[in-house]
């Protein structure tokens, strides 16, 4: 694929999550060009021009062809991959369109998904911008496949919730899920007040 940097941003930036990776391998292997895009892809991700959720898309495009993320592009990536979890809620104007099931079903399945499984890898980087989402209390995430759709959809997840999962995955706090809000919403408290005592 002859591409130069905008082409290729442009490309990426308007092709959807599912149009890459959940159809066949066309569309990646055309952008993958055997390699010779990993550069530029790289440059996406390093920078501030690029939007986030592209950066999310460029970084997946890479962990695809299995291609190691140098720890120098972790904290970007912290903030891009937790950008796109708030702006999977469909509240969201800018939503992404991405599927719950990326993110996991979370708490009574030990389940971060693809997408929140990069954010238990950045660590620590991912923490300040995790924290920032747990005041989030945006709904509507949508779940796919029959089972998932309907265990995903009944515990009626907010942005805070998956925010509280990771955090508590990196930082090893345990954290109770509770289908009611009023005590989900406490123990997001308690561990807020953990943080902040650290």
């Amino acid at each position: 694929m002859n591409t130069n940097k905008n082409e290729l941003e442009i490309l990426i930036d308007t092709t959807s999550y599912n149009d890459l990776f959940l159809s066949d391998d066309t569309l990646l292997n055309e952008i993958w060009n055997r390699g010779e895009s990993k550069d530029e892809l790289k440059q996406l991700i390093k920078s501030d021009k690029t939007k986030a959720y592209t950066k999310l898309k460029a970084a997946e495009i890479l962990y695809h062809y299995k291609v190691e993320m140098p720890k120098s592009f972790h904290k970007n990536l912290a903030i891009a991959y937790t950008y796109s979890l708030s702006h999977t809620s469909y509240e969201k104007n800018e939503n992404t369109s991405l599927s719950g099931n990326l993110w996991g079903l979370l708490y009574n399945h030990d389940d971060a998904g693809i997408l929140g499984s990069r954010i238990l890898t950045f660590g620590e980087l991912s923490i300040p911008y995790l924290e920032r989402l747990l005041e989030d209390n945006d709904q509507s995430f949508l779940y796919e496949g029959s089972e998932q759709a309907t265990l995903g959809s009944s515990y009626q997840y907010r942005v805070k919730d998956f925010a509280a999962f990771y955090i508590s995955k990196i930082k090893d706090i345990p954290i109770t899920f509770y289908q009611d809000f009023e005590k989900r919403d406490a123990e997001i408290e308690r561990l807020k007040e953990i943080l902040e005592n650290e």
